[in-house]
């Protein structure tokens, strides 16, 4: 059995001013949940956000996003995806896995103009004044519900990593273009 991402065909769109839209939806992301998952994760050598709704570089490829106080997600872009353990496994006692790799598609969008154009699209200012590096919004973007890491730096530009139910990545994928075709005009 081989993963299979909800976005499969829509390859990258790019624009100038470095605007690119790409599907990250294969790239490895696992987390985990439960009382003691901070220090469990500490204990693993993984930096972590200080506070829930935040997104930290985690060593050289990848990013820990905490949701909560106990749900976090690691997510590694430059690694293939992996079907993971089972749902029932514990990771240890108390601490259970997370499986974001199967229920949501994972969409970057980078460029100087993110912030303006995902405005277009959600409620919450994800300018950088307003929504500084390393901030994550648990909101809606074209009237479905995402996770929106912000301002995160990938090769010195500025990207958000949007996640967002895997039944819902078409529709927002051609909400995100569509809002990107107005701002191009």
């Amino acid at each position: 059995m081989s993963l299979r991402s909800p976005l499969d065909g829509c390859g990258v769109i790019e624009g100038p001013g470095g605007l690119r839209l790409r599907d990250l939806s294969l790239a490895r992301r696992e987390g985990v949940r439960g009382a003691g998952a901070r220090e469990w994760l500490m204990a693993q050598g993984h930096t972590l956000p200080a506070a829930p709704n935040q997104i930290v570089a985690n060593g050289e490829s990848g990013w820990v996003m905490s949701l909560s106080h106990r749900e976090f997600w690691l997510l590694q872009p430059d690694n293939q995806a992996s079907l993971g353990r089972l749902a029932s496994e514990e990771v240890t006692a108390g601490i259970w896995p997370l499986y974001c790799q199967h229920s949501h598609a994972w969409l970057q969008f980078a460029g100087e103009p993110g912030a303006d154009i995902m405005a277009k699209l959600c409620g919450v200012d994800l300018s950088e004044a307003t929504f500084p590096p390393g901030s994550v919004a648990q909101t809606q973007a074209a009237r479905v519900s995402v996770i929106v890491a912000a301002h995160q730096s990938e090769n010195g530009q500025p990207v958000f990593s949007i996640f967002v139910d895997q039944s819902l990545a078409r529709y927002l994928w051609g909400a995100i273009e569509d809002a990107m075709g107005e701002w191009l005009g």
